[in-house]
């Protein structure tokens, strides 16, 4: 009797040819741009209003800056020009904000930077940003297949798509690229560097810090658990450089606040009205923030749950949190949710640790359909 065909045959024979397509020297390259080809193909060509009213009106501000109401290159350039004056905006805009994000005006002074090469050089810096998420979670995994599936789903949604379809001049890609580095580079200096340009492109960066802290403390925490000893040497180079820079940051911006007179300042009523329509429709803005991704995290504090992994729960649970409680604070959720971006990387591990191959794949490719499914909705 002949036995039916499984289901599963179609999708183990695609395995075997990305398998092969993999094997190669430049597999990153080869991953990335399958990646995108599928996901920010997808996107584009089923969603032409972001080539109609997405890249047209970033022609014409390239053309004339300033033209296009809601776009913000022009304000950064102008900002270039004028780094450490107080700022006059109404508290609460998006240009009261930028007072402290200095890092790209300083690029746009040094460099002599227009709104063309802005963006040019935010598509340069998230091929970047992919290729150190790609090193990170492949060494994760250690599966380039599992590896692509999670690229694949993290380039649908905004955290890895910003760099190209954020067009606006919100500068995200800029900074979600120099946390990644902050993580792939384990040199002290370039944490500080990375962390750096990271704190003073947007304050987000400092506050989802913790994950980084996170990276490099649980470890060690585990190490306490197991032997009931704390030495000093079991503290690594980075974690203290992460401190330092985090204080590098606090001090820098006080000295600024009190030679030049720079300050955001605060609306009560404003904050008010923004937490009530944010609170309005808190079940969409967290949705729509991840979309299908949400199904790794959720899989990953089940998992820490389930194993009576509460140090480990506790600890990611609380960065996640602070960062939910961010994203339904300000206007903009689904960029601010995407600054925790990092939390992926815990969960794959913890996934990794506690499912098989088949419960992994299963997870990655729901979460890559649902993602695909949904047109990318910010901010």
């Amino acid at each position: 009797m002949q036995q039916p065909t499984s289901l599963a045959a179609p999708i183990y024979q695609v395995e075997r040819r990305l398998a092969g397509f993999f094997e190669n020297r430049f597999w990153k390259f080869r991953l990335i741009s399958l990646a995108l080809v599928i996901s920010i193909g997808s996107l584009l060509v089923l969603n032409s209003i972001f080539i109609d009213r997405g890249f047209r009106y970033l022609y014409e501000e390239m053309r004339q800056p300033g033209r296009i109401d809601g776009f913000f290159w022009d304000d950064i350039i102008r900002q270039s020009d004028h780094l450490f004056e107080p700022n006059t905006y109404e508290p609460g805009t998006h240009e009261a904000n930028q007072t402290f994000r200095l890092t790209v005006p300083l690029l746009v002074r040094f460099f002599h930077l227009g709104v063309a090469k802005l963006y040019l050089l935010q598509l340069v810096l998230g091929i970047v940003f992919l290729w150190a998420v790609t090193g990170i979670v492949q060494k994760i995994l250690q599966d380039k297949v599992l590896t692509f599936y999670f690229l694949t789903g993290f380039t649908a949604i905004y955290a890895g798509a910003a760099f190209v379809i954020n067009y606006f001049g919100h500068c995200d890609a800029y900074v979600y690229c120099f946390m990644a580095l902050a993580l792939y580079f384990r040199n002290p200096l370039l944490v500080i560097g990375f962390t750096q340009l990271a704190f003073w492109c947007d304050e987000r960066a400092l506050i989802n810090s913790s994950y980084l802290g996170l990276w490099y403390l649980l470890p060690v925490i585990k190490t306490v658990v197991e032997t009931r000893k704390v030495e000093l040497r079991q503290i690594p180079a980075s974690l203290v450089a992460l401190v330092v820079s985090v204080a590098l940051y606090a001090g820098i911006r006080k000295w600024l606040e009190l030679t030049y007179g720079m300050k955001i300042g605060h609306d009560a009523s404003w904050s008010a009205r923004t937490l009530a329509w944010s609170m309005s429709y808190v079940g969409d803005k967290m949705a729509r923030g991840l979309e299908g991704m949400w199904l790794i995290l959720l899989a990953a504090f089940w998992a820490l749950a389930v194993r009576r992994q509460w140090i480990e729960l506790v600890l990611l649970g609380g960065a996640w949190a602070l960062t939910m409680v961010v994203a339904v604070l300000v206007a903009d959720g689904t960029r601010s949710l995407s600054f925790g971006f990092m939390a992926f990387f815990f969960a794959l591990g913890i996934l990794n640790r506690y499912l098989t191959h088949n419960q992994l794949r299963f997870v990655l490719l729901t979460s890559v359909v649902i993602s695909l499914m949904y047109s990318i909705s910010f901010p």
